[in-house]
């Protein structure tokens, strides 16, 4: 169920660089989330979980956004982590964050939170059911995620259609085709894309409902559901 933890520096730096030229979309998606998480919470005063915090993204968009949210910032990579720390520091808003630097399953459960991100993750565990399942037995009934993801058949045309538009994207923002082909070789070894159905399947098993797409660019698909009443099955 773990992420791949294979963030080092070099590659922590690398992300960080790149991502925005790797992921049609990428500011939009982060601009797009906040929108849904606020809609879905209704202003309320929130503890939001970030699952994958690693960079921060996310996390200074919603602390900028909103002044009451306290979120709390998941992520097994000490060095990703560590930007993200870093980057919240630049803004003085430490205190409106707790970190665990360790994956999702060794995350205290006492304590429920009132929603979950999880943008650009969970395609790297290769077994997303239990990671769908902690996150819900973390949330409390009602709660939204938010989730963002791959998506997609690598054995499929249409999703050789996808990874050649990714090409030409990551060319258009002047990424050398190394940066291409070395994602194109880790699809099915670090990274595991996932269809739409899967995904919906995945996520009703692990106890969410009301699934609906919220975004969409190339083969990044966002998703918002919400956590429902059943208890939430894991360890």
């Amino acid at each position: 169920m773990s992420v791949n933890q294979h963030w080092h520096d070099p590659v922590a730096e690398s992300y960080a660089a790149t991502i925005a030229h790797k992921v049609p979309g990428y500011h939009l998606l982060h601009e797009l989330t906040v929108d849904r998480v606020e809609i879905e919470l209704m202003g309320a005063a929130s503890r939001m979980l970030t699952v994958g915090a690693g960079g921060g993204e996310e996390i200074i968009n919603m602390l900028q956004r909103n002044k009451d949210w306290h979120i709390i910032g998941v992520d097994p990579s000490p060095t990703m982590l560590e930007m993200a720390k870093r980057r919240v520091a630049q803004l003085h808003m430490q205190d409106r964050v707790t970190w665990y630097e360790m994956a999702l399953d060794k995350v205290p459960v006492e304590k429920s939170y009132d929603a979950a991100v999880s943008l650009l993750v969970i395609h790297f565990v290769k077994d997303q059911l239990p990671f769908l399942q902690e996150i819900a037995r973390r949330l409390q009934p009602g709660a939204p995620l938010v989730l963002a993801f791959i998506q997609g058949d690598p054995e499929t045309p249409a999703f050789q259609q996808e990874l050649h538009m990714l090409s030409l994207f990551m060319k258009r923002q002047g990424l050398g085709k190394e940066v291409f082909t070395s994602f194109r070789e880790r699809l099915g070894v670090t990274t595991y894309p996932v269809s739409e159905e899967k995904m919906t399947a995945q996520l009703t098993e692990a106890g969410f409902q009301d699934i609906r797409p919220y975004f969409q660019a190339g083969m990044i698909k966002g998703i918002v559901c919400k956590r429902g009443n059943r208890k939430a099955v894991g360890k």
